[in-house]
């Protein structure tokens, strides 16, 4: 028999001395090591999908406590049961994750996990003065009985991703999902009167693309509907970004009006959901672009600030950020330019900013006031102290002062 077996391990049990000080590991502090080193090696693309490490974390964690019971003894091998290591491998075939991504992430997994019991029996051995001889042969056992364990749960784990990963293949949904990826990737210029069945959609109609950063796809396709009701268009695509993030494509044939346009962001407003809208596009790459046009807005929306920003936010309304932003220190460099000390990072020059930007934005001094709920003295105090910080008048460079107003706001919330 093996010493690597399942049989063997449950049969021989690890030497008391090895048992005691693989109970002394820190699981948690292990658990982190993991989970960084798994995501570099083999997830290094979903680093920040919060929902998928999260899943992750907790495959590991419980591999760690399972392996740490069979390890001291207290759990056999052929007792051992699995929940979020299998649940991690559907999320994994779910998102089309290669298998070799999963196996290597295993392997590397479980090789941080060697490391860290070695260390401690090493340790271990150091502090006891145990016999060279005693200290390789334990060391030898607890390295078998690790990789032994590694091999029980990654055949089920590898059983569990198949089975998900066949029925996904099998699935229209699936199929569409992965046309819909390549479309995004540019490697379909055009596609096969096949896939335009498969897909189920007027690629060459005029799309409006809906990136919804906190609404999973299963909410996303109850939400879908009452936009069609809102918005008269019956044609939608909804798509997962990540575990986390969707996007759904509202198409037309002939087009978007204002109305139309109004009564989206009205829906949206009414789901209570945050909403990054893209503008109405046509064609193929219409299709494309315009879901590059919302998840440019969500940019905006992140530097903004997810208190301080509209919960539905359009491209037309941040254009210009999405434009002057491609170049953080460019528009840095910008604003401290043309705001000189009303840049500051101080109370005084944040009531200035604000003032000014009301003025601006309302078109005198007496709506900023209501606006404000200040008094019109006030207003007017505010607006000729930010005139002297500048040592200009406020009516030049007015489009400049205005734009490095608003690149200002997202600049500091980006902080």
């Amino acid at each position: 028999m093996l010493p690597g077996s399942s049989a063997g391990v449950a049969a021989r049990p690890l030497p008391g001395w090895v048992r005691e000080t693989a109970a002394g590991v820190d699981l948690e502090a292990l658990c982190e090591r993991v989970v960084v080193r798994d995501i570099a090696v083999a997830f290094p693309d979903l680093a920040d999908d919060h929902g998928f490490v999260d899943h992750l974390r907790a495959s590991v964690r419980e591999n760690l406590s399972l392996l740490q019971q069979v390890l001291t003894g207290r759990l056999p091998l052929a007792a051992v049961r699995l929940e979020q290591p299998l649940a991690f491998a559907r999320v994994q075939a779910e998102l089309r994750i290669p298998q070799t991504a999963l196996q290597r992430s295993y392997r590397v997994g479980f090789t941080v996990m060697w490391e860290a019991w070695a260390e401690q029996l090493q340790a271990a051995a150091e502090a006891s003065d145990v016999p060279r001889a005693e200290a390789v042969r334990g060391l030898a056992e607890l390295t078998a009985a690790i990789f032994t364990y590694q091999d029980h749960v990654a055949s089920q784990v590898a059983e569990s991703y198949a089975r998900v990963d066949d029925a996904l293949g099998r699935s229209r949904a699936s199929v569409r999902q992965g046309l819909v990826r390549e479309i995004l990737r540019g490697d379909r210029p055009s596609l096969a009167p096949s896939d335009l069945i498969t897909l189920d959609h007027d690629l060459g109609g005029h799309h409006v693309a809906v990136v919804l950063p906190a609404v999973p796809e299963g909410a996303a396709g109850q939400l879908v509907i009452g936009l069609r009701a809102g918005t008269g268009v019956r044609q939608t695509l909804v798509h997962p970004l990540d575990l986390a993030r969707t996007a759904i494509w509202l198409t037309t044939p002939g087009g978007w009006t204002p109305d139309m346009l109004r009564r989206l962001t009205g829906a949206l407003a009414g789901t209570g959901v945050e909403a990054s809208v893209s503008e109405p596009l046509c064609g193929l790459e219409g299709f494309r672009t315009a879901v590059e046009q919302a998840q440019d807005v969500e940019r905006v929306r992140r530097a903004w600030g997810r208190t301080q920003s509209p919960r539905v936010l359009a491209h037309g309304d941040v254009a210009l950020e999405i434009l002057l932003l491609r170049d953080p220190d460019h528009a840095g460099r910008f604003v401290r330019a043309e705001l000189g000390p009303l840049a500051e990072d101080t109370p005084e020059a944040a009531r200035l900013r604000e003032t000014l930007e009301a003025s601006f934005r309302l078109g005198s001094h007496v709506s900023a006031a209501e606006h404000l709920q200040l008094h019109e003295h006030t207003v007017r105090n505010r607006l000729h102290r930010a005139e002297e910080h500048l040592g200009r008048p406020l009516a030049e460079r007015r489009t400049e002062l205005q734009v490095a107003l608003r690149l200002q706001r997202l600049l500091a919330s980006g902080d």
